[in-house]
């Protein structure tokens, strides 16, 4: 076996199970990088990881709070080997995990492994995962049961399969992690940094590989939204992670069509019930009314400056695409607009005259949609700008 993953894990409290997953993990594999990172434990974590005395073993701690992409870019770090694989301590690997992983890693891939996990979120289907209840937690877990399920899996020998859907158990090459800058700390702290990432690096044209033969077994969100520190705010943390991942792409994370347009929303009879749905939106809003009481209620949830993403409804406009509409027209439907613009706007400059004017590099004055006037003054897209993290 050749020697070339770290396997990357980020630690926050929950040591049962980060114990459980180094004993199980060395019983594997004796001689494989484990990376563990954990800021802000406050529960003999770092105690148990000064105690570890494995040569095979890097670690870091601090008692500082950061978020789920700084951890990851801290394992990214200090890592030592050609390519990572990130984990959850939650996670118990099946034998064969590393051997089939070496098989199906490349330069140019990102290989995601499969993931089985017990029915706590059976209707969420994706590529790399199995659902098979072997338990729900390491009390009883039916571990000889999944190892037993692994390899019965993996004498099937199935090929891997191209697919770029999201998810965070994947496996890749160190150095263009590094290069792009990591996982991005804007989401503060956690959830959508996957997404943000898998697009990323389908921009900087890496291709998304599913293998079914390098199987874990995931006990499922033991260490995010179950846990005893996030269960009681999950909800909020999901609505920032995806506002913010609105802001930065200017679509959302479910969108078929996935270009960043530069975007301003003109807006009269503007009030700040309006301003927090469709702020996140675009790159500018700009509105009639004030807006202080909004920033001060929302800039604690971002890292995106509000005061310059909304403007004076007389201000200069220098966006690509102007979207003007009355405030008080605003409606349910309106809002669907809105959150799929892009997809309508590239099927508006893809078909019929929209093609010609594109193709010509012509500008168009505008056309209207429900309550909106859309003038479109160029088609430059930025997605590309933001595969290296600033």
């Amino acid at each position: 076996m050749d020697n070339n993953i770290s396997l990357l894990v980020g630690l926050k409290n929950n040591i049962d199970y980060s114990k459980h997953f180094y004993s199980t993990t060395r019983s594997l594999y004796p001689d494989v990088e484990i990376v563990f990172v954990s800021y802000g434990s406050t529960d003999g974590t770092h105690q148990w990881l000064d105690s570890l005395n494995d040569n095979n073993v890097k670690y870091y701690y601090s008692a500082d709070t950061k978020t789920f992409s700084d951890t990851y870019n801290k394992c990214i770090e200090i890592a030592t080997k050609p390519y990572v694989a990130l984990l959850h301590n939650d996670v118990v690997l099946a034998p064969g995990f590393i051997e089939n992983l070496q098989q199906s890693v490349s330069p140019q891939n990102v290989t995601k492994f499969t993931t089985v996990e017990p029915p706590v979120f059976a209707d969420d289907e994706r590529p790399g995962k199995i659902v098979k209840d072997f338990g729900a937690d390491i009390a009883d877990f039916n571990i000889e049961g999944f190892y037993s399920f692994g390899s019965a899996v993996q004498n099937e020998k199935r090929p891997d399969a191209e697919n770029n859907a999201t998810t965070f158990f994947f496996s890749m090459l160190r150095q263009t992690l590094v290069d792009i800058g990591g996982f991005d700390p804007l989401f503060n702290p956690m959830f959508c940094e996957d997404d943000d990432m898998i697009i990323r690096l389908g921009l900087l044209g890496l291709k998304g590989y599913v293998t079914v033969n390098a199987l874990c077994y995931h006990f499922v969100s033991k260490t995010s939204r179950f846990s005893a520190e996030y269960q009681y705010r999950t909800q909020q943390i999901e609505r920032n992670s995806n506002r913010n991942f609105f802001r930065k792409w200017g679509f959302s994370n479910s969108s078929p069509v996935r270009f960043k347009y530069n975007i301003g929303l003109v807006i009269k009879n503007s009030n700040n019930e309006l301003l927090e749905k469709v702020e996140p939106l675009c790159s500018t809003v700009y509105i009639d009314n004030g807006y202080n009481g909004y920033i001060e209620k929302e800039q604690p949830n971002t890292t995106f400056i509000l005061t310059s993403r909304i403007k004076g409804y007389h201000e200069k406009k220098e966006n690509d695409i102007l979207v003007y509409f009355d405030g008080t027209k605003f409606n349910g439907c309106s809002l669907g607009i809105l959150e799929n613009l892009a997809t309508i706007i590239n099927d508006k400059v893809n078909k019929g005259p929209g093609i010609i004017y594109k193709l010509l590099g012509m500008k168009r004055t505008g056309y209207k949609k429900n309550i909106f006037t859309i003038k479109i003054i160029n088609l430059v897209t930025y997605q590309h700008q933001l595969i290296k993290r600033k």
